[in-house]
């Protein structure tokens, strides 16, 4: 045992105490702690606890950074003044807090108690006291080291669909009573329960017998049955009873003498229909429930949430509003947050919402339960994305997939995916394209899982982020969203419908496909107070119009484009990145136009807010439309000039070569074809190098009619899509 402060640690178990209350940490966070605590007064790089601690991974950076948060956090330490970890600028970090052995912390205790008062202990609690009072084994509260534990769905075998409430209702009972005994696996990792080798699983059949039902549960080689009489509100006590039938340890929170609570029946009816008919039918279940238990909190967080998701804006705002966190659970707590902070999300109110994120992630930390943080983590995520910051939302997504691997990448990346895959992206490209590749197999699985348990609502989803993972082939991804889209419309699902038609939208113009596109963006019902939603829908008709434009020559849809792209920059409201976005794509629809000023302009506009906004990937977008306009207006001196040093993109390196050409510079131009010739794709590019050549002079109408201009990228035209 160790100390330090109001602190102790158990060494062998890896166990943290404050005074008398055990504190919950990971293990990997214990881990961390014990190394400082057995290297104290020392500054340890980060490469020795990386070496220790992490040896393999590919997040070893973001893990170790993500577990120093989550340490100072636990201690309530700080990083700018310090009490335990002080970070070494360029070095690692160095335990400044003195740390104690049993021996010395009871010499302490011995000089600093006076026999007056060491007399007054052993009358008040005997010799028994005494002798537990200076006791070097003494730990008041044991540690338990955790087993890993997966409780599957329960299987309704009893022919009647409207019996599985009760088995939401006795797997959320099984949760509760089990959280402190086990290590509990999210729900969603059920799909992926082949490759947990080290986790126990807890199987639960519902069958019918005379009048009666058969509860049959498989817990590692034990097989228990317990007879139910009916499915009513005594759940907990069922869920008791297979407990100890288990053998696992607990005894039940509820003994079948405890009144019956008769709107739990009702809430669990509303989980079971939002997961599976649809929020319509769920609602009416939650507002049941509330009338039978008006301060219900988890009731009235399910009707906020579903009231803005079908649209009811100010029913929502009322809904959160009233709700108390007074006596709610720690776990609801995180959900009020997460659930509040989506809401604001959706209405466009960023700073709000990343608020209620940080407060979701501190109570999900306290309730211990791993999907939450995760999911305030992602939340997070989403934010600072939005909000351009960039290592920010790193961190958070490496928080994530460190807390549950690549299930953290399936939604969130997967829903962003159609705006790095094609240009106008934003952030860190290179990033994405292995969590899409981790994504897909675990994507797969969850597709599987869902259909065979029905929960429709988890299958939409899953079905909805495989069809945005652009390395799925697209004869797969296009039948996986238009079946997503096919059950979010029969189910009622309208938050979920309008996501899906906005990315059929974009998916269709991805596929040059523009009056494909339009067709689904009008099916859209935006409501103008859900901003981004609303921005986003206009922004996809745009280049709707524009693809149509540029892929036909269609007069009419490229006038249409225009004023649709001058609408969007006259708006109020326009997110920054998307006002950068709309000024490169407006350029693009006057370059097919041929105004070549109005192109210039704001290609201009367009590179300098990307430099502001530090999104240096589409920088080299707007970059090589300005070589592109300086070839148009015969200045190939320009175009060389505006070339990066160092550049991989293909039409950088290819309107270099025509510059380099046209200026009589040989040597530059090989130097930029070798480099070209070295990327993948840049086949069809040193054609169009080759045909150049063969021609008596490179004017505008020459390169126009050879050379691909920069909007050809948009929707890789002349590259691979699977």
């Amino acid at each position: 045992m160790l100390y330090f402060r109001q602190y102790r640690f158990d060494l062998a178990s890896l166990s943290l105490y404050c005074e008398e209350e055990q504190i919950a940490l990971r293990p990997k966070v214990a881990q961390l702690l014990s190394y400082f605590l057995t290297h104290p007064n020392q500054t340890v790089t980060r490469e020795a606890l990386l070496s220790a601690l992490w040896q393999h991974g590919e997040f070893r950076e973001a893990a170790l950074t993500q577990s120093i948060t989550e340490l100072r956090q636990a201690l309530n330490d700080s990083a700018q003044q310090p009490i335990f970890i002080k970070t070494v600028p360029q070095q690692g970090y160095h335990w400044i807090c003195p740390v104690e052995s049993p021996k010395k912390r009871r010499a302490e205790v011995l000089n600093k108690v006076t026999w007056a008062a060491v007399l007054m202990v052993f009358l008040t609690v005997g010799g028994v006291g005494m002798k537990t009072l200076f006791s070097a084994d003494h730990v008041p509260f044991q540690s338990i080291n955790k087993t890993r534990l997966i409780i599957f769905p329960l299987q309704n075998e009893t022919g009647v669909d409207a019996n599985a409430w009760w088995g939401y209702a006795l797997e959320a009972s099984l949760r509760e009573q089990l959280h402190d005994q086990f290590q509990l696996l999210p729900k969603s990792q059920n799909a992926e329960f082949e490759t947990e080798k080290n986790a126990n699983k807890l199987t639960l059949t519902l069958k019918p017998m005379q009048q009666r039902f058969v509860l049959e549960a498989h817990y590692g080689n034990q097989t228990q049955q317990l007879v139910v009489e009916q499915l009513d509100e005594q759940f907990a006590s069922v869920a008791g009873q297979l407990i100890t039938q288990l053998n696992m340890h607990k005894q039940p929170q509820q003994s079948a003498d405890t009144p019956i609570n008769r709107g739990m029946s009702d809430y669990y009816r509303g989980v079971q229909a939002l997961m599976e008919q649809g929020p319509k039918l769920a609602k009416a279940y939650f507002d049941a429930a509330l009338l039978q238990m008006p301060n219900h909190v988890p009731s009235q967080l399910e009707l906020a949430q579903l009231s803005w998701q079908m649209g009811e804006i100010e029913e929502a705002e009322r809904r959160f509003a009233a709700i108390s966190l007074t006596s709610a659970k720690v776990a609801t707590q995180a959900r009020f947050y997460l659930y509040y902070g989506e809401f604001y999300k959706a209405r466009g109110q960023f700073t709000k919402a990343l608020s209620q994120a940080d407060q979701a992630l501190l109570s999900a930390q306290r309730s211990q339960q791993v999907e939450l943080i995760a999911m305030a983590y992602q939340l997070q995520a989403d934010l600072y994305w939005t909000l351009q910051r960039w290592e920010a939302y790193q961190h958070a997504m490496n928080a994530a997939h460190t807390l549950i691997g690549s299930r953290s990448f399936a939604f969130s990346e997967a829903r962003r995916s159609f705006y790095l895959a094609n240009p106008p992206a934003a952030g860190p490209i290179e990033k994405t394209l292995l969590n899409l590749q981790n994504s897909r197999p675990v994507l797969e699985q969850a597709i599987t899982y869902y259909q065979q348990t029905g929960q429709t609502m988890s299958l939409i989803q899953a079905l909805f982020a495989y069809g945005q993972n652009y390395l799925v082939p697209v004869t797969i991804t296009e039948p996986s969203l238009l079946r997503a889209l096919a059950l979010a419309k029969q189910g009622g699902y309208e938050f979920l419908e309008q996501q899906i038609l906005s990315y059929l939208g974009f998916y269709y113009i991805q596929l040059h496909q523009g009056q494909t596109a339009l067709q689904y963006l009008m099916q859209k019902r935006i409501d103008k107070r859900f901003l981004p939603s609303y921005e986003q829908q206009q922004l996809l008709i745009a280049m709707a119009y524009m693809d149509i434009a540029l892929q036909s020559g269609d007069s009419e849809a490229l006038q249409q484009a225009i004023t649709a792209y001058k609408a969007l920059l006259d708006s109020d409201y326009l997110y920054p990145v998307t006002r950068a976005n709309v000024k490169l794509l407006f350029a693009w629809t006057w370059l097919k136009a041929g105004n070549l000023s109005a192109a210039e302009q704001l290609t201009q506009l367009a590179f300098a807010d990307y430099q502001q906004l530090q999104l240096g990937e589409v920088e080299t977008y707007a970059q090589y439309t300005q070589m592109y306009i300086h070839l148009l207006k015969n200045e190939p001196e320009q175009a060389i000039l505006l070339m990066p040093t160092h550049s991989e993109s293909q039409l950088v390196l290819l309107y270099g070569a025509v510059a380099a050409q046209m200026n009589h510079q040989e040597q530059l131009k090989q130097q930029l074809v070798a480099k070209l010739a070295e990327l993948n794709n840049s086949g069809l590019l040193l054609t169009q190098l080759q045909q150049l050549e063969q021609q008596s002079a490179t004017t505008p109408s020459v390169i126009t009619g050879l050379i691909d201009a920069p909007y050809s990228v948009y929707c890789q035209s002349k590259w691979t899509i699977n």
